[in-house]
């Protein structure tokens, strides 16, 4: 028996080469194929995961909608709303295998950059120090192509825009979203998100003494190092009603009947108001006039206050809510003064709560032209509300926040079917903008709890 030569054994070698290669490549191609698969599963499972946060935060949303509605009577008065029960001690709550933080802030507490003057924005932290930045942001706004002048300071309008390295157009229309600020000359990511300190801490806009300081009629609060974007909104309105969901009546154009049975005037007293107000309501351009009228007292307007109206608008848009909103917003109010300013604060630093536009009228250190102020620019509930929430799951440290509008909508009134019957139906609440928010710039500036009374009513 001959055994295999050399040669024999040299061929067989040979031959188990291209085996060898070929076995490296598929055990090269498995393990690749291992690596894409564990990340197509880390990816899909991601995916699902924060499908999970999406709807968590949608069905919060929902919830949130369906409260302020209900609590709010459909914007007659201002919610009072509590945690749901399976709410934990850090604020969190259960929906499903996840859990959602929800902050629910009345828009009426901050400045409304498309209906604020840009006197009024002029006034906020970190504006104040550049007027240029008030009128450029007008300018931003408004529908014409001229730069709007501002005590010496100049606007931006397309001129500007259009020289830079990158340019754009004006928009000369309202601002959809805070963020787009970011578009306006003289707007940066500090200016409006703020920075913070290497302890975490807010850093001020601005510095300024401790209380608040007076320059003319202007009166500015000590900065708190709240951001910008958490003093400014682009939507707010309420109601043109009373506390108790009446249409207020237009003292303007009112005949005297009504004046009479619907406000309870004594009937001299309706007549002296005819005639004061002059042809078509021309002489009264604010509720607060009325005191000129003999007769019609504080304690009228206290009865009568929240009852009227010089418009017929369904809507009051852009007021400030008297009881919400923070001092640095307060100070922007057109022509507030020190004195103004320091009897609302001082108001609510004793408890008071005003109930309606009526209650303005016990503030008995303002004069006429003072209430005035206050009577055109502020209210005392809102019909919008800024709905914002972080969302985890279950088996990830992720945090997910999101964002949306909330604006109640009226209750239907009852109506009578042919056969005689009433039939009721429900108002549903409008939701806008609903969206994901980053977390910087975003929700790391959400300054939840930095206001004492700023707007954040919780859930």
């Amino acid at each position: 028996m001959s055994g295999r030569g050399p040669e024999a054994k040299r061929r067989q070698g040979q031959a188990l080469v291209p085996v060898v290669f070929v076995m490296m490549i598929l055990v090269a191609f498995a393990a690749i194929l291992a690596g894409v698969a564990r990340r197509e599963m880390r990816a899909g499972a991601a995916d699902v995961r924060r499908a999970r946060m999406y709807y968590i935060a949608r069905g919060a949303i929902q919830y949130a909608a369906v409260q302020l509605q209900q609590a709010s009577g459909g914007g007659i008065t201002y919610p009072e709303l509590t945690q749901p029960p399976d709410t934990d001690a850090n604020g969190w709550t259960q929906l499903g295998d996840g859990w959602y933080k929800i902050d629910i802030i009345d828009t009426a507490a901050r400045l409304n950059i498309n209906i604020a003057s840009a006197e009024a924005i002029a006034k906020l932290p970190g504006i104040s120090s550049d007027p240029a930045i008030a009128a450029a942001l007008v300018d931003w706004r408004d529908a014409d192509d001229t730069p709007t002048d501002l005590q010496g300071s100049v606007g931006a309008e397309v001129e500007y825009y259009s020289a830079l390295a990158t340019p754009y157009s004006a928009k000369n229309a309202p601002f959809d979203t805070v963020d787009e600020l970011l578009l306006v000359r003289g707007v940066t990511p500090t200016l409006l998100y703020g920075s913070r300190d290497s302890s975490g801490g807010l850093v001020p806009l601005v510095s300024s003494p401790s209380g608040t300081r007076q320059t003319g009629d202007t009166v500015t609060p000590t900065d708190t190092g709240v951001p910008l974007c958490e003093m400014l909104t682009t939507y707010s309105r309420e109601r043109n009603v009373a506390a108790d969901g009446t249409r207020r009546l237009n003292v303007k154009t009112a005949d005297p009947t009504a004046l009479v049975d619907t406000l309870g005037l004594q009937p001299e007293l309706a007549q002296r108001l005819i005639q004061a107000r002059g042809d078509g309501g021309q002489n009264l351009s604010s509720i607060a006039d009325l005191l000129n009228v003999p007769g019609f007292t504080r304690d009228i307007m206290r009865q009568i206050g929240d009852k009227i109206t010089v418009t017929d608008d369904e809507y009051r848009n852009g007021m400030l809510n008297i009881n919400t909103a923070p001092a640095e917003v307060l100070a922007a109010i057109p022509n507030v003064d020190q004195d103004v300013y320091n009897a609302i604060i001082e108001a609510r630093q004793n408890g008071t709560v005003f109930q309606g536009l009526n209650d303005l009228f016990q503030l008995t250190a303002l004069n006429r032209q003072q209430l005035q102020a206050l009577v055109d620019s502020v209210c005392t509930k809102s019909s919008v509300y800024l709905v914002r929430l972080k969302v985890r799951v279950h088996g990830s440290a992720e945090v997910r926040a999101f964002q949306a509008l909330v604006e109640v909508m009226p209750e239907p009134t009852e109506t009578g079917g042919t056969s005689g019957d009433t039939t009721t139906s429900t108002a549903v609440a409008s939701i806008y903008q609903f969206r994901r928010v980053g977390r910087n710039p975003g929700w790391q500036s959400w300054a939840t709890g930095v206001f004492a009374s700023g707007g954040s009513i919780g859930i």
